[in-house]
This record gives structure tokens, sequence and C-alpha cells, in this order.
């Protein structure tokens, strides 16, 4: 192998890990198309029915154009200002099985550009729906590297039919699906039939056809007020939509509708990103990020360095959330301690955990690994035949299940021999056949090497010190089941497992959807996030 390119930690931190998140949202967003289980039958998502009689009568709403006509739409992506891309969608009239449908069609293309490089991502939706909204099918495709991740669903009865495809391998699951749930067009069908006014409240249950779940958007119209669109000002009913996932997230949004129901501009104030509506030209216009550094400028800058952060035993963190619960965010585990101070603020005690060792955390729940931490998947492909190879070759003879761990960590942190930035979240077979990338691609490939070597594995979410920056970044790193406990390890700093400066917010074995949503916590903390160092072991 040849030598090693060594780079510092905030070079191999994931900027294309924010691009992930910044595909969800802007497919999350209504005004084109738009994982946590849907609504379980006990628990039920507020239904449209459930929602408290609207304050105002709806008499005075113009006509608005036919809601089913043929139509094709462009828009442009912002984040705080800087231009990310475009979605453009397509909605044709059909007929499947003999009832009349629409296909609804988007394209969702996103761009960066840092230290010279472009990352793109493109997401692809389709969905086939009846004019009343109702689901029958859809696809979803992520192009996002040499490998595209495409899932497509079928609703069949009281089940949404899944399969989920990459680099060969496919995975079919289901989930529970009502006859209250509605397609990925829903929220724009229901504004376009019958355009809302102030006062108003409506609630809609829709697929996200990237998430692969059940959204329930609450929607409160305010009034008129003036909006700036590229052409100019205009008056525009200012929406707020609030998106509830199953799991209890909630995705705060603004979406600005004309008087004939057409989202014409949306805001989500999680990174700041908008969506405006546009020309075909001005849509297809060259993106340009400019300045904007995805790990730099959102970074959590804290109030006094760590150092030799990632050889801590133990950090005692207070850790404040504008507008949001910390205790709903992080979670605790064997590593990580959460104690809910108020509504806002948490204390968050991280240890560095070894097997065989004392120390951890003395209330973590037993959370032992389940079939989906062992199993091959579509992003994990850990019965890949050179993956295989690679972890058998890595270990050789050893038996210890902790030493072949620090090996494998090791392993991935040697052969990955550059960072790259040109795609945006690659599978572990990827990464074997072009060993480049950052944080995630580390994370992959090592959880698909314990897996190989039969130690249960996932991907863990959260932030890390950025040692010489004096603030915490996102980040991505591995999970094995070790001696009974879960043992966090770091592919992109090859440690032996790691210190006591890794936030964790979620994570996940990479099956099918939640190789996504488990992103997702993040959009809960970007922008809102304090951290103050406590007390340092």
């Amino acid at each position: 192998m040849k030598p090693k390119c060594r780079t510092n930690l905030e070079r191999r931190l994931s900027h294309r890990f924010v691009l992930v998140i910044l595909g969800l949202l802007t497919a999350l967003a209504p005004g084109g198309c738009g994982e946590s289980p849907p609504p379980s039958p006990a628990a039920p998502a507020e239904s449209a029915a459930a929602v408290p009689p609207p304050p105002r009568q709806q008499t005075a709403a113009p006509p608005a154009a036919t809601p089913t006509a043929d139509r094709e739409l462009w828009d442009i992506s912002y984040i705080q200002g800087n231009r990310i891309g475009y979605a453009h969608t397509t909605v044709t009239n059909t007929v499947h099985q003999g009832r009349k449908a629409l296909r609804v069609e988007q394209v969702n293309h996103l761009v960066v550009v840092r230290s010279g490089q472009r990352t793109e991502q493109e997401i692809r939706t389709s969905s086939v729906e009846t004019v009343a909204g109702e689901l029958i099918e859809f696809s979803t495709e992520t192009i996002q590297g040499t490998a595209p991740v495409r899932t497509v669903g079928r609703v069949v009865g009281d089940r949404l039919e899944l399969e989920t495809a990459s680099q060969g391998k496919r995975v079919s699951t289901s989930i529970p699906w009502s006859k209250d749930y509605a397609g990925p067009y829903a929220v724009e069908l229901s504004l376009l039939r019958q355009p809302m006014q102030p006062g108003q409240q409506r609630t809609i249950q829709a697929l996200d056809p990237v998430l692969t779940q059940v959204v329930a958007h609450q929607m409160t119209a305010k009034d008129y007020e003036p909006v700036k669109l590229l052409g100019g000002t205009h008056q525009l009913l200012r929406i707020e939509n609030v998106m509830r996932l199953g799991n209890g997230q909630t995705l705060p949004m603004v979406v600005w509708s004309d008087r004939t129901g057409d989202v014409l501009k949306t805001r989500m104030e999680a990174m700041g990103i908008e969506t405006h509506r546009a020309t075909k030209v001005q849509a297809l216009e060259e993106t340009d990020i400019g300045n904007l550094d995805f790990i730099t400028d959102l970074a959590v800058k804290i109030d006094r360095p760590l150092p030799e952060a990632h050889s801590t035993k133990r950090i005692r963190y207070r850790v404040h959330l504008d507008g949001g619960d910390p205790a709903g965010v992080f979670v605790s585990g064997p590593s990580q301690r959460l104690k809910s101070i108020d509504p806002h603020t948490a204390e968050l005690t991280v240890y560095a955990i070894r097997p065989g060792l004392p120390g951890g955390n003395p209330d973590a729940s037993d959370d032992r690994p389940t079939d989906a931490d062992r199993q091959p998947n579509n992003m994990v492909q850990s019965d890949d035949e050179r993956i295989v190879a690679m972890a058998q070759a890595a270990v050789g003879d050893q038996r210890d299940p902790w030493q072949m761990a620090r090996t494998l960590e090791r392993y991935v942190y040697d052969f990955i021999q550059e960072v790259g930035f040109s795609q945006a979240f690659a599978t572990a077979a990827e990464v074997a056949e072009n060993p480049s990338g950052d944080c995630t691609e580390h994370a992959v490939l090592l959880t698909a090497l314990a897996r190989a070597c039969g130690i249960p594995a996932r991907a863990a979410v959260g932030l890390v010190y950025m040692q010489g920056k004096q603030s915490f970044g996102y980040h991505m790193w591995t999970e094995m089941y070790l001696a009974g406990r879960w043992i966090p390890l770091d592919a992109t700093l090859a440690r032996g497992g790691i210190g006591a400066a890794h936030l964790k917010l979620a994570d996940s074995h990479l099956k099918g959807s939640s190789a996504y949503s488990s992103f997702l916590p993040v959009v809960q903390v970007i922008g809102r996030l304090k951290i103050e160092v406590l007390e340092v072991e």
C-alpha cells in the first residue's frame, strides 16, 4: 500500500454529510413534490378530522386553476442566501388500471463547491396518485456516486411494499398504510384544489418518498404579506407548516402561496434553506455556492479550547437548544448520559469506554444488536467479495473481538488514501473500490468490515471536537457491539476507540432509507445549538 497522505480531522469531516441533509430538506419542501415509521395504529398522527374547525369559512376564495392540469415547474434552491441548485417538477395526467391519475416527477439537483471541487447530488422522485391524492406507487432515486440508491414502493392493501437497491444489493420491507395517507403531491394538490384563507388550518398526512415515511403537515394560514421573489415583490399568503415525523421530530417551515393556491416560495429555518419559483433559464444557470464553507460556517463554537480532547476520559457539557429540547435530540447510551435541566437545556456527560474496563453511563439501557446490525444491506455490503477479502487480510489470525476492532479501525484509516468530495454518500462497496472520501466513507466501510468479521456494527451521527478550531463539527463514526455493550470507534482518527469529545445524536444500521433518516437529528440542532464545557477529566 502506498504511503498515506496524512490529513487532519477537519479535512476528514464530511461537508457531503451536510449535502445529504440539504437533499432531504429540499425534497421535503412543498412547492414541487414533496425514518421514522409512519404513525402506528396505537398512536396515529393527527388527521384532518381532528383539526379544530377553521375560524373563518372558506367562502371568499377565488376559483383556483384546474389543480389536475398538466404542469411544468422550476424552482431555485438557496442556503443562507447562496444558490445551491434547482428543482424541476412535471405533472401529467395518466390512466392507471382504468382510473384517472396524476404522474408527478421531480428532479432535485444540488451542487456545492469547496476547494475547487464540485460535489453534486441528484434526487429523482416519481409518483402515481389518483386525482384525489390517493397513492398508487412511487419511486425515488438518489444519485450521489457511482451506484445510485433506488427505492420503489406500491400500496398493497394496508401495507406500503418497499424495495431498496444499490450496488446490486436489494432490501425488501413494508410499512403500515392507511386510506387516510396521501401521496407526495398531496399538499400541493390540496392547496390548488382549495386555496387556504387567512386564519384557516389544515392537516394532511402525506408520504415523503425520500424518507419513505408518512409526514403530518399541520398548516396554519396567517395573512397576505409582501414577499420578494425573483420577478419582484408580490402579495402572498403566509402558511406556517409544521411537519411532524413519526418519531416525534418536527420540521417547521413557511410556504407562501398566491390566491390560486400555487406555492411560489418556501423557507426552512433549519440551515436557512429557501426555494423560489423561477423560469427554466433561471433555474439552469450555473450554480456557485460562493464562499460558504460547510465545515467552519456550520460548526458550533465553544467558550474555551479542549486540549487533547480525543485523549480525555470524561467530559461534562451543558447543551442549550434554541427553540427546542436537547433531551429530545441527544441520546443516552453506554458512552453518553443525558440529564434534562429545563425545556431548552440539558447536561451531557460523555465517557471514553473500552471493553472489559469499568466506566461509562451506569444508567445505560440494555441496547442489544438487531439482525440489521449484523447483516449486509444496500449501503453496508458486508458480504461483498472485496470487503470480505479486505476484512480477512486486515485481521489475519486474530480472534479477540476488541483487537480485531482496533485493527479494522486502523486499516480503514490507512486504506482511504485521500479525502475527496466528488460524491455525497458512498456505499461500503464503492469505498472498497475507490478508497477516497471523508467521515461518512470511513464510517460505512468500517461498519461493513466489522460485520464481515462477525462483529455487530452500526453508524453513529453527531458532533466531534475539531482541535485547533475550538468548535464542534458534524460527523459520522462507527459503533461495534463488544463484550456486551456498544463501543465507539472512529476511523478518521484511528486511536483505538474515542475520547469524550464525540457528542452523539443518533445511530443507524444504514438499512434502506434509514441511511438517510439517520441524518435528520442534525437538522434539529444546526444553527441552534450552544455547547459549554463544564468539567474535563
